[in-house]
């Protein structure tokens, strides 16, 4: 009998119930996963795409979408917002700094993980930082606004704060696979995240992060309206793909441990959307079931 999903975030909560699997010998049939990431792992106004690879709706069992066969036991690092390359001004909120990534494979280290699947990046190349990039920028095509961030170097550290993740974890235990994902290409540039009357309750924890985050910081300088600011957007999230995913998923010192899921071009309507940056519930449970398919693949035969 499966096992069912639990996500835990809280360290001592992980580790008694990984002891009572243990004890009743159900470990080798559950899979065990560490997750870190951002909003798209942790979004809390509704149920985001990690929410949704741990607890699958009834529907997905009943339309034979793949799920984890055996339950899961997840344990759940993530934080919306964090950036993943280290930064000086508020390294508490960075995913990639020596002190969270030791911390996190010390974790690691402990206990049989199968997988580890991370979210990172989006947020490094928004808000504060964009702001400052496109300052004093103007009349600039979607292909010349993205050589602007090229020339930062800013891909070039965000795979390195990668690569140190990689490296930590795959020191410690070279045969765990290491699961990213791309994101999808965002529709509404300039929209900020929608509250309903669903999640105003935390309304006020949020009020500070609703975005938008690009679409101001762009709308001065690339003419052309949604079109031309949806292009940009494109080729930054294809940029990631090059330059910093695949040459890492290609390089021979992660061959086989590191791999991420491609999400592209599977949300394409506005109604799949809450805002500029984020999927909403439905747009996350179609990227969910993309994943999850992945995920299976990476698990241990008697675990999927």
């Amino acid at each position: 009998m499966p096992v069912p999903a639990s996500s835990l975030s809280q360290r001592g909560q992980f580790r008694a119930l990984y002891n009572g699997l243990k004890s009743q010998k159900l470990l080798d049939r559950t899979p065990v996963i560490l997750c870190e990431g951002d909003s798209w792992f942790s979004n809390p106004l509704y149920m985001n795409m990690l929410d949704w690879i741990v607890s699958p709706s009834p529907q997905d069992n009943e339309a034979g979408v793949p799920l984890l066969g055996q339950g899961g036991l997840f344990f759940r690092a993530e934080h919306s917002g964090d950036q993943a390359i280290p930064q000086t001004e508020n390294p508490s909120r960075s995913m990639f700094t020596k002190d969270n990534v030791s911390d996190l494979v010390g974790w690691f280290g402990k206990f049989n993980f199968d997988a580890v699947l991370l979210s990172a990046g989006g947020n490094d190349f928004v808000d504060t930082w964009l702001k400052q990039v496109m300052a004093g920028k103007a009349n600039l095509s979607p292909q010349q606004a993205l050589d602007v961030i090229v020339a930062t170097g800013r891909f070039d550290d965000l795979r390195k704060a990668y690569a140190f993740f990689l490296d930590t974890f795959h020191a410690a235990k070279p045969n765990v696979p290491i699961l990213a994902h791309t994101y999808d290409y965002p529709r509404l540039i300039g929209s900020a995240a929608h509250l309903g009357l669903g999640n105003l309750g935390i309304a006020a924890l949020l009020k500070k992060s609703i975005g938008p985050w690009i679409g101001p910081y762009i709308e001065p300088v690339i003419p052309g309206g949604l079109p031309a600011w949806q292009a940009f957007v494109k080729l930054l999230i294809d940029g990631f793909v090059e330059r910093v995913l695949q040459p890492l998923k290609e390089a021979p010192a992660y061959h086989g441990m590191f791999d991420y899921v491609d999400l592209r071009g599977q949300l394409t309507s506005d109604a799949q959307w809450n805002d500029e940056m984020h999927p909403n519930e439905v747009g996350f449970h179609v990227l969910a079931t993309v994943f999850r398919g992945k995920l299976i693949g990476k698990l241990p035969v008697g675990k999927r």
